[in-house]
C-alpha cells in the first residue's frame, strides 16, 4: 500500500513537529526545518495512522515580518521541488494548517493564502489544527469562540481539530494528549480521499511564471502575480515588485 501524502504548514513554534510525533507515537520529527525565512524547506516523515501508511511533509510558513524577496524566491523554487516530489510519490491528499491557540496572528491569513491559493492553486483542501489547548475544557471551545475570524477573512477549512500535542505536559493532561492523537488521526482519515487528479508537480513553475506575462506587457490583470502577492498573500507592494524582479533575472 502506497503512503498518502500530507503537507503540514504554519509558523515556527506552533507545534507542527509535535503533531507529527503525536501521530507517530514517539519522537521522529525535529524542530521546524526553517526558522529564518519563508524558504519552504521541508522534511518528510513516515507515520502509520489506523494501520495505513502516511508521509507527512513538515514545511515552514511565514513568520511575522521575516518574509523578504530572496526568501520568497527560494520559497517559490522549493515549492516547485516539493510538488514535483509529491507528484512522483502519488500526489498530495490534504493540507494541515497548524496554529497556536491564543490571539490569532496577522500572518494566519498570509500563510493560508500562500499555501492554499498560491502554491497549491486551491486544489487541495485545508484542515485546521489548533495546538496548546490543554488548559481549555473542552478544547473545541476555542474554535467556537474564534470561528468568526476565519469566516471574516474567507479562510475555508474543510475540518478542524483542537488539541494538545506537547509530550512533556503535566500528567494531569495525559488524557487530553491521548484524545488529541485520536482527534488528528480521525481528521486525516476523514479527509484523505478528497483530492482527485491533482497535477501540481507537472508544470507548476511554468504556470506561475506564465502569470507574469501581463505585468511584462504592462497590462496586469486580476490574476497576475502582483495582485496575488499583495492582495492575497498580504505582501507590501514594493516587496512584491522586488520578488517579481528577482524572478526575472
Amino acid at each position: 500500500m502506497s503512503a498518502k501524502n500530507i503537507v503540514i504548514f504554519g509558523e515556527s513554534g506552533v507545534g507542527k513537529s509535535s503533531i507529527i510525533n503525536l501521530l507517530a507515537g514517539h519522537h521522529v520529527a525535529r524542530t521546524s526545518p526553517d526558522t529564518k525565512h519563508c524558504t519552504l524547506r521541508y522534511e518528510a516523515y513516515d507515520v502509520t495512522i489506523k494501520g495505513a501508511p502516511y508521509r507527512i511533509y513538515d514545511t515552514a510558513g511565514v513568520d511575522g515580518n521575516r518574509m523578504d524577496p530572496s526568501g520568497f524566491l527560494d520559497a517559490v523554487i522549493n515549492a516547485d521541488k516539493l510538488m514535483k516530489e509529491l507528484r512522483v510519490n502519488g500526489g498530495v491528499h490534504l493540507l494541515l494548517y497548524c496554529i497556536k491557540a491564543g490571539r490569532i496572528p496577522p500572518t494566519f491569513v498570509t500563510n493560508y493564502r500562500l499555501f492554499y491559493e498560491f502554491f497549491f492553486e486551491e486544489k487541495i483542501p485545508v484542515a485546521l489544527i489548533v495546538t496548546h489547548l490543554e488548559r481549555e475544557d473542552p478544547m473545541d471551545d476555542w474554535y467556537t469562540r474564534n470561528k468568526g475570524s476565519f469566516d471574516r477573512h474567507a479562510v475555508k477549512c474543510v475540518d478542524h481539530a483542537c488539541i494538545t500535542a506537547a509530550a512533556n505536559l503535566d500528567p494531569k493532561y495525559k488524557k487530553k494528549y491521548d484524545a488529541s492523537k485520536k482527534e488528528v488521526s480521525d481528521l486525516i482519515t476523514r479527509n484523505k480521499d478528497t483530492v482527485v487528479d491533482w497535477n501540481g508537480g507537472d508544470g507548476w513553475l511554468g504556470r506561475f511564471i506564465g502569470k507574469l506575462k501581463d505585468l511584462l506587457t504592462g497590462r496586469p490583470s486580476k490574476s497576475d502575480v502582483l495582485g496575488v502577492l499583495t492582495k492575497r498573500c498580504g505582501m507590501e507592494d514594493s516587496l512584491a515588485k522586488d520578488v517579481i524582479h528577482k524572478l526575472h533575472k
